[in-house]
Protein backbone atom coordinates (compact mmCIF):
# COMPACT_ATOMS: atom_id res chain seq x y z
CA UNK A 1 0.00 0.00 0.00
CA UNK A 2 1.23 3.43 -1.09
CA UNK A 3 -1.58 5.31 -0.04
CA UNK A 4 -3.60 5.41 2.61
CA UNK A 5 -6.73 8.20 3.51
CA UNK A 6 -8.07 8.44 7.35
CA UNK A 7 -11.14 10.44 8.63
CA UNK A 8 -11.36 11.05 12.47
CA UNK A 9 -11.97 13.69 14.97
CA UNK A 10 -8.84 15.95 14.76
CA UNK A 11 -6.06 15.86 12.52
CA UNK A 12 -3.50 14.46 15.42
CA UNK A 13 -5.50 11.46 15.67
CA UNK A 14 -5.63 11.67 11.73
CA UNK A 15 -1.82 11.88 11.83
CA UNK A 16 -1.00 8.84 14.60
CA UNK A 17 -3.35 6.39 12.13
CA UNK A 18 -1.18 7.62 8.63
CA UNK A 19 2.25 7.13 11.03
CA UNK A 20 0.67 3.50 12.02
CA UNK A 21 -0.05 2.25 8.56
CA UNK A 22 2.47 3.90 6.41
CA UNK A 23 5.06 4.57 9.01
CA UNK A 24 7.05 7.40 10.33
CA UNK A 25 8.03 8.71 7.08
CA UNK A 26 4.98 8.60 5.32
CA UNK A 27 4.38 12.59 3.92
CA UNK A 28 0.93 13.96 3.74
CA UNK A 29 -0.86 14.47 0.26
CA UNK A 30 -3.71 16.28 1.10
CA UNK A 31 -6.07 17.55 4.24
CA UNK A 32 -9.47 18.41 4.29
CA UNK A 33 -11.93 18.93 6.53
CA UNK A 34 -15.51 17.13 5.77
CA UNK A 35 -18.69 17.42 8.12
CA UNK A 36 -16.51 18.45 11.30
CA UNK A 37 -14.23 16.33 10.86
CA UNK A 38 -10.75 15.90 9.15
CA UNK A 39 -9.82 13.81 6.31
CA UNK A 40 -6.04 13.41 5.36
CA UNK A 41 -4.83 11.43 2.68
CA UNK A 42 -0.62 10.24 3.21
CA UNK A 43 1.58 8.24 0.92
CA UNK A 44 4.85 6.04 1.72
CA UNK A 45 5.59 5.60 -1.83
CA UNK A 46 8.88 7.10 -2.61
CA UNK A 47 8.31 9.31 -5.79
CA UNK A 48 5.68 11.00 -3.02
CA UNK A 49 7.57 11.60 -0.52
CA UNK A 50 10.64 13.02 -2.70
CA UNK A 51 7.59 15.28 -4.44
CA UNK A 52 6.96 16.62 -0.88
CA UNK A 53 10.69 16.85 0.16
CA UNK A 54 11.87 18.99 -3.08
CA UNK A 55 8.72 21.18 -2.27
CA UNK A 56 10.38 21.52 1.33
CA UNK A 57 13.23 22.85 0.51
CA UNK A 58 12.46 25.22 -2.27
CA UNK A 59 9.92 26.90 0.52
CA UNK A 60 12.46 26.52 3.67
CA UNK A 61 15.37 28.71 1.02
CA UNK A 62 12.68 31.59 2.04
CA UNK A 63 13.84 31.24 6.21
CA UNK A 64 16.97 30.00 8.09
CA UNK A 65 15.46 26.74 9.32
CA UNK A 66 16.38 24.07 6.84
CA UNK A 67 19.56 24.69 8.57
CA UNK A 68 18.48 22.90 11.79
CA UNK A 69 16.36 20.06 10.04
CA UNK A 70 14.38 18.59 7.97
CA UNK A 71 10.92 18.03 9.67
CA UNK A 72 8.56 14.88 8.68
CA UNK A 73 5.63 13.61 9.35
CA UNK A 74 6.50 12.41 13.01
CA UNK A 75 7.98 15.73 13.97
CA UNK A 76 5.02 17.08 12.95
CA UNK A 77 2.90 14.72 15.47
CA UNK A 78 5.42 14.77 18.27
CA UNK A 79 5.34 18.51 17.84
CA UNK A 80 1.30 18.93 18.35
CA UNK A 81 1.79 16.46 21.18
CA UNK A 82 4.25 18.78 23.22
CA UNK A 83 1.74 21.68 22.00
CA UNK A 84 -1.09 19.52 24.19
CA UNK A 85 1.54 18.74 27.23
CA UNK A 86 2.58 22.31 27.29
CA UNK A 87 -1.07 24.10 26.73
CA UNK A 88 -1.99 21.72 29.53
CA UNK A 89 0.57 22.43 32.16
CA UNK A 90 -0.20 26.24 31.06
CA UNK A 91 -4.00 25.89 32.21
CA UNK A 92 -2.94 23.77 35.67
CA UNK A 93 -0.77 26.72 36.78
CA UNK A 94 -3.29 29.22 36.42
CA UNK A 95 -5.74 26.81 37.90
CA UNK A 96 -3.24 26.54 40.61
CA UNK A 97 -3.05 30.24 40.67
CA UNK A 98 -6.47 31.20 41.62
CA UNK A 99 -6.79 28.30 44.31
CA UNK A 100 -4.01 29.98 45.93
CA UNK A 101 -5.40 33.43 45.55
CA UNK A 102 -8.59 32.02 47.09
CA UNK A 103 -7.15 30.78 49.70
CA UNK A 104 -8.04 32.09 53.44
CA UNK A 105 -5.52 34.39 54.44
CA UNK A 106 -7.36 35.99 57.78
CA UNK A 107 -4.36 34.00 60.13
CA UNK A 108 -1.43 35.68 58.19
CA UNK A 109 -0.61 37.99 60.75
CA UNK A 110 -0.40 35.64 63.39
CA UNK A 111 1.85 32.93 61.45
CA UNK A 112 4.66 34.30 59.42
CA UNK A 113 8.04 34.17 59.78
CA UNK A 114 10.79 37.08 59.40
CA UNK A 115 11.85 37.86 56.17
CA UNK A 116 15.40 38.40 57.58
CA UNK A 117 15.34 35.13 59.85
CA UNK A 118 14.33 33.15 56.50
CA UNK A 119 17.00 34.17 54.77
CA UNK A 120 19.76 33.81 56.91
CA UNK A 121 18.27 30.51 57.45
CA UNK A 122 18.47 29.31 53.05
CA UNK A 123 22.00 31.61 53.26
CA UNK A 124 22.82 28.74 55.98
CA UNK A 125 21.40 25.74 53.85
CA UNK A 126 22.78 27.40 50.54
CA UNK A 127 26.12 26.95 52.05
CA UNK A 128 25.79 23.62 53.32
CA UNK A 129 24.24 22.05 49.79
CA UNK A 130 27.18 24.66 47.68
CA UNK A 131 29.90 21.42 47.29
CA UNK A 132 27.86 18.46 47.91
CA UNK A 133 28.04 15.64 45.12
CA UNK A 134 25.03 13.61 44.77
CA UNK A 135 26.40 10.20 43.86
CA UNK A 136 22.93 8.51 43.75
CA UNK A 137 19.99 9.91 41.91
CA UNK A 138 17.82 7.12 42.52
CA UNK A 139 17.18 8.17 45.77
CA UNK A 140 15.97 11.51 44.22
CA UNK A 141 14.47 10.68 40.70
CA UNK A 142 12.39 7.02 39.62
CA UNK A 143 14.92 5.45 37.43
CA UNK A 144 12.98 6.60 34.35
CA UNK A 145 14.07 10.54 35.76
CA UNK A 146 17.59 9.13 36.54
CA UNK A 147 18.39 7.65 32.98
CA UNK A 148 17.18 10.76 31.63
CA UNK A 149 19.01 13.29 34.19
CA UNK A 150 22.12 11.30 33.16
CA UNK A 151 21.65 11.61 29.59
CA UNK A 152 21.42 15.02 29.75
CA UNK A 153 24.09 15.99 31.95
CA UNK A 154 26.15 13.62 29.71
CA UNK A 155 24.78 15.75 26.58
CA UNK A 156 26.55 18.95 28.55
CA UNK A 157 23.38 20.39 30.32
CA UNK A 158 23.61 21.83 33.71
CA UNK A 159 21.88 20.21 36.78
CA UNK A 160 20.28 24.02 37.10
CA UNK A 161 18.42 23.70 33.91
CA UNK A 162 17.80 20.07 33.95
CA UNK A 163 16.11 19.98 37.63
CA UNK A 164 13.92 23.57 36.38
CA UNK A 165 12.40 21.15 34.25
CA UNK A 166 12.82 17.54 35.58
CA UNK A 167 9.36 16.88 37.50
CA UNK A 168 7.42 18.27 34.14
CA UNK A 169 8.50 15.33 32.15
CA UNK A 170 5.76 12.84 31.37
CA UNK A 171 6.76 9.18 30.42
CA UNK A 172 4.40 7.93 27.58
CA UNK A 173 5.42 5.66 25.10
CA UNK A 174 4.74 7.73 22.58
CA UNK A 175 6.53 10.35 23.97
CA UNK A 176 10.39 11.22 23.49
CA UNK A 177 10.92 12.25 26.92
CA UNK A 178 14.29 13.43 26.01
CA UNK A 179 12.90 15.98 23.27
CA UNK A 180 9.72 17.23 25.84
CA UNK A 181 12.78 18.20 28.21
CA UNK A 182 14.39 20.68 24.89
CA UNK A 183 11.10 21.95 23.76
CA UNK A 184 10.80 23.00 27.36
CA UNK A 185 13.55 24.60 27.49
CA UNK A 186 13.08 26.19 23.63
CA UNK A 187 9.68 27.49 25.65
CA UNK A 188 11.84 29.54 28.33
CA UNK A 189 14.66 30.46 25.69
CA UNK A 190 12.50 31.71 22.30
CA UNK A 191 10.51 35.10 22.22
CA UNK A 192 8.26 35.73 19.05
CA UNK A 193 9.85 38.66 17.74
CA UNK A 194 8.97 39.34 14.00
CA UNK A 195 6.05 42.15 15.46
CA UNK A 196 8.65 43.79 17.70
CA UNK A 197 10.51 43.68 14.44
CA UNK A 198 7.77 45.16 12.06
CA UNK A 199 6.72 47.52 15.30
CA UNK A 200 9.75 49.21 16.14
CA UNK A 201 10.64 52.45 14.91
CA UNK A 202 14.70 52.26 16.01
CA UNK A 203 16.65 48.60 16.15
CA UNK A 204 19.75 48.76 17.65
CA UNK A 205 22.26 46.18 16.64
CA UNK A 206 24.89 45.51 19.65
CA UNK A 207 27.64 42.48 20.52
CA UNK A 208 31.09 42.18 20.31
CA UNK A 209 33.23 42.69 17.43
CA UNK A 210 33.23 39.62 14.76
CA UNK A 211 29.81 38.50 15.98
CA UNK A 212 28.29 39.16 12.50
CA UNK A 213 26.49 42.29 13.42
CA UNK A 214 26.65 44.12 10.13
CA UNK A 215 25.38 40.83 8.49
CA UNK A 216 22.48 41.02 10.55
CA UNK A 217 21.93 44.32 10.11
CA UNK A 218 21.57 43.40 6.62
CA UNK A 219 19.41 40.62 6.94
CA UNK A 220 17.26 42.03 8.87
CA UNK A 221 16.51 45.05 6.63
CA UNK A 222 16.23 42.51 3.41
CA UNK A 223 13.70 41.37 5.25
CA UNK A 224 11.74 44.46 6.24
CA UNK A 225 11.78 45.19 2.40
CA UNK A 226 10.60 42.06 1.13
CA UNK A 227 7.86 41.45 3.79
CA UNK A 228 6.69 45.07 5.07
CA UNK A 229 7.46 47.79 2.69
CA UNK A 230 6.07 48.22 -1.01
CA UNK A 231 8.59 48.86 -3.81
CA UNK A 232 8.12 52.80 -3.45
CA UNK A 233 8.30 53.07 0.48
CA UNK A 234 12.33 52.06 0.53
CA UNK A 235 12.78 55.80 1.90
CA UNK A 236 11.16 54.78 4.73
CA UNK A 237 13.69 52.78 6.08
CA UNK A 238 17.81 53.73 6.79
CA UNK A 239 20.55 51.83 7.74
CA UNK A 240 23.19 53.69 10.26
CA UNK A 241 26.52 52.94 10.52
CA UNK A 242 27.43 54.00 14.42
CA UNK A 243 30.97 53.84 15.35
CA UNK A 244 33.83 56.55 15.46
CA UNK A 245 35.04 58.28 12.41
CA UNK A 246 37.83 56.37 11.92
CA UNK A 247 36.25 52.79 11.49
CA UNK A 248 36.00 51.02 9.00
CA UNK A 249 31.96 50.17 7.28
CA UNK A 250 33.08 49.61 3.59
CA UNK A 251 31.10 46.28 4.12
CA UNK A 252 27.81 47.87 5.73
CA UNK A 253 27.66 50.26 2.39
CA UNK A 254 28.24 47.31 0.10
CA UNK A 255 25.37 45.35 2.01
CA UNK A 256 23.54 49.07 1.60
CA UNK A 257 23.79 49.52 -2.10
CA UNK A 258 23.04 45.46 -2.46
CA UNK A 259 19.34 46.44 -1.08
CA UNK A 260 19.23 49.61 -2.82
CA UNK A 261 19.24 51.40 0.78
CA UNK A 262 21.23 54.68 1.71
CA UNK A 263 24.20 54.06 4.68
CA UNK A 264 24.22 56.96 7.09
CA UNK A 265 27.69 57.09 9.46
CA UNK A 266 27.44 58.90 12.88
CA UNK A 267 30.34 59.11 14.91
CA UNK A 268 28.64 60.41 18.52
CA UNK A 269 26.17 59.86 20.62
CA UNK A 270 24.69 63.29 20.59
CA UNK A 271 24.50 63.00 16.82
CA UNK A 272 23.05 59.50 17.16
CA UNK A 273 19.87 61.51 19.45
CA UNK A 274 19.80 64.35 17.40
CA UNK A 275 19.19 61.42 14.07
CA UNK A 276 16.77 59.82 15.42
CA UNK A 277 14.38 62.69 17.09
CA UNK A 278 14.52 64.11 13.79
CA UNK A 279 13.20 60.88 11.81
CA UNK A 280 10.98 59.82 14.60
CA UNK A 281 7.81 58.88 13.03
CA UNK A 282 9.25 58.75 9.12
CA UNK A 283 11.51 56.26 9.14
CA UNK A 284 12.22 53.12 10.42
CA UNK A 285 16.30 52.76 11.60
CA UNK A 286 18.32 49.94 11.79
CA UNK A 287 22.01 50.95 13.71
CA UNK A 288 25.02 48.65 13.31
CA UNK A 289 26.92 49.85 16.62
CA UNK A 290 30.79 49.60 16.53
CA UNK A 291 32.36 48.08 19.59
CA UNK A 292 33.85 51.24 20.09
CA UNK A 293 30.81 53.08 20.56
CA UNK A 294 29.63 50.24 23.13
CA UNK A 295 32.63 50.64 25.45
CA UNK A 296 30.79 54.84 26.19
CA UNK A 297 29.05 54.82 29.49
CA UNK A 298 27.20 57.71 27.56
CA UNK A 299 26.01 55.28 24.84
CA UNK A 300 24.93 52.73 27.44
CA UNK A 301 23.01 55.23 29.69
CA UNK A 302 20.87 56.40 26.38
CA UNK A 303 19.98 52.72 25.34
CA UNK A 304 19.03 51.33 28.75
CA UNK A 305 16.09 54.97 28.49
CA UNK A 306 15.21 54.42 24.72
CA UNK A 307 14.89 51.07 25.04
CA UNK A 308 11.90 51.94 27.68
CA UNK A 309 10.09 52.77 24.61
CA UNK A 310 8.51 50.02 23.10
CA UNK A 311 9.20 50.75 19.69
CA UNK A 312 12.73 50.63 20.29
CA UNK A 313 14.43 47.43 20.13
CA UNK A 314 18.05 45.91 21.42
CA UNK A 315 18.83 43.19 19.35
CA UNK A 316 22.60 41.08 20.89
CA UNK A 317 24.36 39.17 17.85
CA UNK A 318 25.77 36.21 19.39
CA UNK A 319 28.17 33.95 17.20
CA UNK A 320 27.17 29.80 17.93
CA UNK A 321 30.47 29.58 19.04
CA UNK A 322 30.67 32.33 21.84
CA UNK A 323 31.42 30.12 25.62
CA UNK A 324 29.83 30.60 28.42
CA UNK A 325 31.63 32.94 30.16
CA UNK A 326 31.28 35.39 27.43
CA UNK A 327 27.48 34.76 27.13
CA UNK A 328 27.33 35.79 30.84
CA UNK A 329 29.87 39.02 30.42
CA UNK A 330 27.50 40.14 27.90
CA UNK A 331 24.06 40.01 29.21
CA UNK A 332 25.48 41.35 32.57
CA UNK A 333 26.57 44.38 30.10
CA UNK A 334 23.54 44.87 28.77
CA UNK A 335 20.73 43.65 31.23
CA UNK A 336 19.27 46.78 31.87
CA UNK A 337 18.97 47.81 28.12
CA UNK A 338 15.86 45.05 27.31
CA UNK A 339 17.81 42.36 25.42
CA UNK A 340 16.87 40.28 22.81
CA UNK A 341 19.78 37.54 21.43
CA UNK A 342 20.23 37.09 17.70
CA UNK A 343 22.31 33.79 17.23
CA UNK A 344 24.80 34.16 14.21
CA UNK A 345 26.74 31.94 12.93
CA UNK A 346 24.96 29.03 12.96
CA UNK A 347 26.25 27.52 9.45
CA UNK A 348 29.81 27.64 10.53
CA UNK A 349 29.26 26.00 14.48
CA UNK A 350 26.83 25.17 16.69
CA UNK A 351 26.45 26.14 20.09
CA UNK A 352 26.47 23.82 23.03
CA UNK A 353 24.18 22.43 25.92
CA UNK A 354 25.85 24.33 27.80
CA UNK A 355 25.61 27.46 26.42
CA UNK A 356 22.35 27.20 25.75
CA UNK A 357 22.37 26.82 29.37
CA UNK A 358 23.32 29.33 30.92
CA UNK A 359 21.20 31.35 28.55
CA UNK A 360 18.23 29.95 30.06
CA UNK A 361 19.56 30.29 33.91
CA UNK A 362 20.25 33.53 33.05
CA UNK A 363 16.81 34.31 31.41
CA UNK A 364 17.51 34.90 28.15
CA UNK A 365 15.10 35.45 25.16
CA UNK A 366 16.55 34.70 21.40
CA UNK A 367 14.41 36.41 18.80
CA UNK A 368 16.39 35.28 15.15
CA UNK A 369 18.30 32.96 14.25
CA UNK A 370 20.60 33.62 11.57
CA UNK A 371 23.55 32.49 9.54
CA UNK A 372 26.25 34.33 7.98
CA UNK A 373 27.01 33.01 4.21
CA UNK A 374 24.07 34.45 2.33
CA UNK A 375 22.00 38.26 2.88
CA UNK A 376 18.79 37.30 1.40
CA UNK A 377 15.81 35.18 2.61
CA UNK A 378 18.89 33.62 5.41
CA UNK A 379 17.24 35.18 8.61
CA UNK A 380 14.22 33.34 10.90
CA UNK A 381 12.90 34.16 13.58
CA UNK A 382 13.47 31.73 16.33
CA UNK A 383 10.55 28.91 16.97
CA UNK A 384 10.47 26.63 19.73
CA UNK A 385 10.08 23.64 17.57
CA UNK A 386 12.92 24.88 15.60
CA UNK A 387 15.42 25.12 18.50
CA UNK A 388 13.86 21.70 20.03
CA UNK A 389 14.71 19.90 17.55
CA UNK A 390 17.81 21.22 16.91
CA UNK A 391 18.56 20.54 20.18
CA UNK A 392 17.88 17.31 19.75
CA UNK A 393 19.71 17.09 16.50
CA UNK A 394 23.01 18.02 18.35
CA UNK A 395 22.79 15.23 21.32
CA UNK A 396 22.77 12.38 18.18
Amino acid sequence: MTQHKVIAEDSLSAMDEISKVLGKDAVILKTKKINGKIEILGSNNIEDIASSNAKKIIKQKSNFSHLFSNHKLEHGIQNRKFNNILEEEKQNDNKHLKNVTETNVKNFNSEYIDVKTFSRFTHKIENLLRNMIISDFGDLYQSCHKSLTFELLKNGFSKNIISEFQEKIVYKDDIDPELLFYHYLAKKLVIPYEDKISNSEVIFVNGPSGSGKTTLCSKIASYILDNKLVANDKHKLSIVNFGPKSSNHSELINFGRLLNLNVSSISSTEDIVKFIDINKGHKKLIIDVSQEIINTSSFIQYLEKITLDKNCSNLIAIPASTNKNMIKSIMKFYKSAFPTIGLTKLDEANISAEELSVLGELNCKIGILSGSRSIIGSIAFAKREVLAQYMKDMSI
